[in-house]
């Protein structure tokens, strides 16, 4: 069992976080809905954030006064209440999900907290949803990929505003594949190449000019900067 003591003491300097009943809720749809998938948990993807990582983001997303939010992988909303909070009053965050339960899910959480005129939440497959957005935003965090570069990579670029960034999530699974340990068999949901495809992906980032790409062991983040010049 991972030794979490650090990880739960640095959470309680915060006190309770105000998310997590949203938390909860996911970790429970969570085992209820994969019983009707045949990818199981891992098809239903409602994995709610870290909620370090989340004050990490709430401290760069107050600090670059990010106002427009673009999520993918919206989940049951909780990064979207994070975000939402984040960009305060006459803020906006989109937020990007599959399944029609998700959806509805995110806005009954974004009326309960307060926050339905700051969350829009829009159903259907990222591939599909991100050619018809308009503008640019000031964060995108991607929790929709999984295992490989997305097939939407280069639209990304497209909607992280010149200055913007650009966080993923699920970049534990760098560390698994260059250490070759792994508490999980990742293959049978993300391919038998998976350790070489997200090495792979890694060096796309990294060499791409269109980013300053930093990469966060714990929590497990991707911090890319979306350069003005290029």
């Amino acid at each position: 069992m991972p030794d979490n003591s650090f990880d739960d003491f640095l959470l309680s300097l915060h006190g309770a976080d105000p998310f997590t009943e949203v938390t909860d809720a996911s970790n429970a749809h969570r085992l209820q809905h994969a019983s009707t998938l045949t990818g199981g948990e891992q098809e239903c993807g409602a994995y709610p954030s870290n909620a370090l990582k989340m004050r990490l983001l709430a401290a760069i997303g107050r600090a670059t006064n990010a106002k427009r939010v673009l999520e993918i992988g919206g989940g049951l909303g909780y990064s979207a209440l994070w975000f939402a909070d984040i960009v305060g009053a006459g803020g906006h965050v989109e937020a990007i999900d599959r399944f029609s339960e998700h959806i509805e899910a995110i806005r009954r959480h974004a009326e309960q907290f307060g926050v339905g005129d700051r969350i829009t939440a829009l159903a259907g497959e990222a591939d599909d949803i991100l050619p018809a957005l308009n503008g640019t935003y000031d964060i995108v965090h991607d929790d929709g990929w999984f295992g490989a570069q997305p097939l939407y990579y280069d639209r990304l670029a497209d909607l992280v505003r010149p200055g913007g960034l650009l966080v993923m999530s699920n970049w534990f699974l760098l560390e698994h594949a260059v250490t070759g340990q792994s508490p999980v068999d990742w293959s049978q949901f993300a391919g038998p190449t998976w350790a070489e495809d997200i090495k792979s992906y890694a060096r796309r980032l990294t060499e791409d000019e269109r980013y300053d790409i930093s990469f966060v062991q714990s929590p497990a983040v991707a911090l890319a900067y979306r350069r003005p010049d290029a």
